[in-house]
Parts: C-alpha cells; structure tokens; sequence
C-alpha cells in the first residue's frame, strides 16, 4: 500500500470505522464449503487480508475498508465481490475448511486399508489444526465462536457424520451411522481442546498414537483388508 508522502494526495477522509463484531452463521459457511467459487487474484487478495486481520483483530476491530487497504484495493471492490464483513468472515473460514478438506482426501488416497486411511484423516486434521483461523477465533473470540462447536454444533456433527459414513460405507455393506457420529464428535473434542498427549510434533510417534485410538472405532465393523463390493 502506497503511503501518502510529502506533496502526495491528501489523505482520504474516513468515516469512523465500524467496530461491531462480526457475526459468524454455521449454515453459511457450511453452504460456501459445498460451493465451488472461482476466485480470481483479486479475491484471493481479498480473503487472504480478511484473514490476516481475522488472526491478529478477531471478529470485532477491523473494517470493509481495513480489509481493502490490507488487500490494496478499493473499498467499492469489496462490497460488490464479498459484500459486507460477515460475509467475508464466511468465506475465508469455508477456504480454510475447503482447504483441509481436500487435504484430507489427497492424504487417504494413497492407503488401502480402511485403518491406514483413518490414521491418515486424523493425523491430517490434527496437522491443519495448528495455526488455523478457527483456533485462533477460539481464543479471541470464544463467546462468538464456541456455540458452533458445542451447544450449536448440530449441522456441524452432521456434515462429518455424512462424510464418514460415506467412506465407511467403501468398505463395509452395512456402515454405522453411531460409529460416523462418535468419530465426528471426537474429531470435535480436538478443536474444542489443543491440549492432548498426542506427539503432535512426532510423525511417526503420532501415526502409531493415533492407529491405537482409531481402532476400538473400527474394531466394530471387523471390515476385510480390502473394500467391499457392491
């Protein structure tokens, strides 16, 4: 961003930035994940200020107009590609999710057994965890943010219990949708709470952690080597 100097433009006269707290609704950013959006350089710019601002400000101190100047363009250029600030907090948290997403796919592709393709999902989330917008908006902004993991986490629990019952169902003719709801909800213990005996640190350590706790899961479905046929 180009700074006004000596003999320059005069500033521009702003109106007081609005501080209100952003607000965050699950079923949008939920709805943006199942999107496909084709963001351009200029939007990617966009979202990659928002989230900049995201982790140091939170939810409350940062404008449209913070966000254009972080992202170097006009503010009018904002509000017609994302609208207001809400729902620019939607899109870069489904990015992020997106992002881990496919992550997680890309990982389990390259196993053939159910339990190596778990450990992989696992391990693969815990990883993406690390230095996420959404850890950081659980600490600055828990009062806002924990309701769509706790008491509001409803549509949340149930995307990853599709998700899940959906692989299971690659290997097993029968999938569980209890064993798809319990590995959802423990998925959601980990965002919920960071500290774990997990090597987090260790990947070996922490593939063999995780193999030892995503069996009891497993156990239950006595699943063959391979994938069933339908």
């Amino acid at each position: 961003m180009a700074a006004a100097g000596g003999g320059g433009m005069a500033p521009r006269n702003r109106l007081p930035a609005v501080r209100r707290r952003a607000s965050v609704e699950l079923g949008a950013v939920l709805s943006a994940i199942a999107s496909q959006p084709d963001f351009d350089d200029v939007d990617r710019g966009i979202l990659d200020a928002t989230e900049r601002l995201l982790r140091s400000r939170g939810l409350r101190d940062w404008s449209v107009e913070d966000v254009a100047d972080e992202a170097d363009v006009g503010r009018t250029s904002v509000y017609r590609r994302f609208g207001d600030r809400d729902n620019l907090v939607h899109a870069v948290l489904a990015r992020e999710l997106r992002r881990t997403l496919r992550l997680i796919q890309r990982e389990i592709e390259g196993h053939d057994t159910l339990e190596d393709r778990a450990v992989a999902a696992v391990r693969t989330a815990l990883t993406a965890l690390d230095g996420s917008v959404v850890s950081a908006l659980l600490v600055s902004d828990p009062e806002t943010f924990l309701p769509f993991l706790t008491t509001e986490a409803g549509p949340l629990l149930e995307v990853a219990r599709v998700a899940i019952t959906t692989e299971l169902s690659n290997w097993t003719q029968r999938p569980s949708p209890e064993l798809a709801e319990a590995a959802a909800r423990f998925g959601l213990s980990f965002i919920l709470t960071r500290s774990t005996i997990l090597p987090l640190n260790e990947p070996d350590e922490l593939d063999a952690a995780v193999r030892r706790m995503v069996r009891p899961f497993l156990a239950s479905l006595a699943t063959p080597a391979g994938r069933t046929s339908h």
